[in-house]
């Protein structure tokens, strides 16, 4: 596994080649002493050597296509530059890494929330396993569950969920995509043998879905939805799913209408459920009578039971109610 300084030096040599038409070994040389003392660096040594071996390992690791022609130098391939969605998620990891690690009293100002899930541990080892198609036996065990379950799996992907990290694989005997929390490991072991991976398309399974969990029996639907003017700015800047379309814009009019083909998921209705005070379900009406139903379940928690608040009550001041 690569070091930090490697890690660090990696996306450095990222940024510069794709910032420029061209950059000789040298000048690449240069900007990445200069960044890594910038951060904080001290007795910083990069030689041509190992400038060369990370270009390599970048290339064969991150599957980044970097050139390097005699006219040119080092450039990002045009494929690459064209579609930088995935460097641009790892240079903003990097400067937040940077910003947090590095003596510069930017560690003062940046405050990342701090609730990261268990199972990370397993991250490296899992996405060696599914790079080299390993067989993998898992021991997990379910939330609220007491009984743990052994697994021979085929690994398939990771995939990142409201920090959360699951794996996406299929149980031998079985066709089936099934979802793993990492946080839900026991533990696992690379097991002797390799599969012969399937044809399937991540990305495509997923598309329709919000969230991890996908029911291959819920179809996507047409939804309509609209919120007010001010909640209407932040959809608009992170928008619920890929697919939203913005049918009438809130700096036209009171209201933000948007329209999504989504599948009508438990998780979905949740995420609509933290913006109940702003939301209105247009469409369909199967929905808007769910978040009606929902809402009302929880004015009924929150009107009632208070016998049962008079007792949280007293134990939030120290005084347990005695029977």
């Amino acid at each position: 596994m690569a070091s930090l300084k490697a890690i660090q030096r990696y996306l450095i040599i990222i940024r510069e080649t794709r910032q420029s038409n061209g950059i000789t070994l040298k000048e690449l040389q240069e900007k990445v002493i200069d960044e890594l003392t910038a951060h904080g660096d001290t007795n910083i040594a990069v030689s041509d050597r190992t400038l060369k071996r990370d270009l390599q390992n970048i290339r064969d690791n991150l599957k980044i296509g970097i050139n390097y022609t005699p006219s040119k130098g080092y450039h990002m391939a045009e494929d690459e530059v064209s579609q930088p969605k995935n460097i641009e998620n790892i240079l903003e990891s990097f400067d937040i890494l940077n910003a947090l690690n590095a003596d510069t009293g930017m560690n003062h100002f940046v405050y990342p929330a701090r609730r990261p899930a268990q199972g990370r541990e397993h991250l490296y080892p899992l996405l060696k396993a599914t790079q080299k198609k390993h067989l993998l036996f898992i021991r997990y065990q379910k939330f609220g569950e007491q009984e743990i379950s052994e697994w021979e799996i085929e690994p398939y992907a990771l995939k990142e969920w409201r920090s959360r990290w699951y794996l996406l694989g299929i149980i031998k005997g079985k066709n089936q995509l099934t979802t793993f929390g990492l946080d839900r490991i026991i533990s696992m072991k690379k097991l002797a043998g390799k599969f012969i991976p399937r044809d399937i398309n991540i990305s495509e399974i997923y598309r329709d879905c919000f969230g991890i969990y996908n029911d291959e029996n819920i179809p996507a639907e047409e939804v309509i939805l609209s919120f007010n003017k001010k909640e209407g700015e932040y959809v608009k800047s992170q928008p619920i799913h890929h697919s939203q379309e913005i049918l009438l814009d809130p700096t036209h009019q009171d209201r933000l209408v948007i329209r999504l083909k989504i599948k009508i998921t438990k998780e979905f209705i949740l995420e609509l459920l933290a913006r109940g005070f702003s939301l209105q379900v247009h469409k369909p009406d199967s929905l808007r009578q769910e978040i009606l139903t929902r809402h009302q379940e929880a004015i009924d928690i929150n009107s009632h039971n208070l016998q049962r608040n008079t007792e949280v009550a007293e134990l939030d001041n120290g005084c347990p109610h005695s029977s």
